[in-house]
């Protein structure tokens, strides 16, 4: 690479030029791009899904059983089940603090 070329500000950060280089290279690149950031915007989607369901699972289990695996910290019947004063059950971690509403 010569200096012109790691001065050139006309292009995007990262982003150089050699000559010759096929437009279309450029475009099948930018569209896989573009295609990547979509499946991983899909796939955060599906995590924060999957998160909630382990969450719902993890405090229904606690709630039948009385004690359960925490999906925080993962320790093994380490979740209380108590009721409250107004009789709503109270799901909380012993080991990490952390209480599943």
């Amino acid at each position: 690479m010569t200096s012109e070329e790691a001065d050139d500000s006309s292009q995007p950060d990262g982003v150089t030029t050699t000559e010759g280089e096929d437009p279309t290279t450029v475009d099948r690149l930018a569209s896989q791009v573009e295609q990547l950031e979509s499946e991983l915007d899909a796939t955060k989607e599906r995590l924060s899904a999957v998160e909630k369901n382990v969450r719902w699972m993890a405090q229904r289990q606690a709630s039948e059983t009385g004690r359960s695996i925490c999906p925080s910290c993962n320790a093994g019947g380490a979740l209380t089940v108590e009721r409250t004063a107004t009789g709503k059950q109270k799901v909380e971690c012993s080991n990490c603090g952390e209480r599943l509403v």
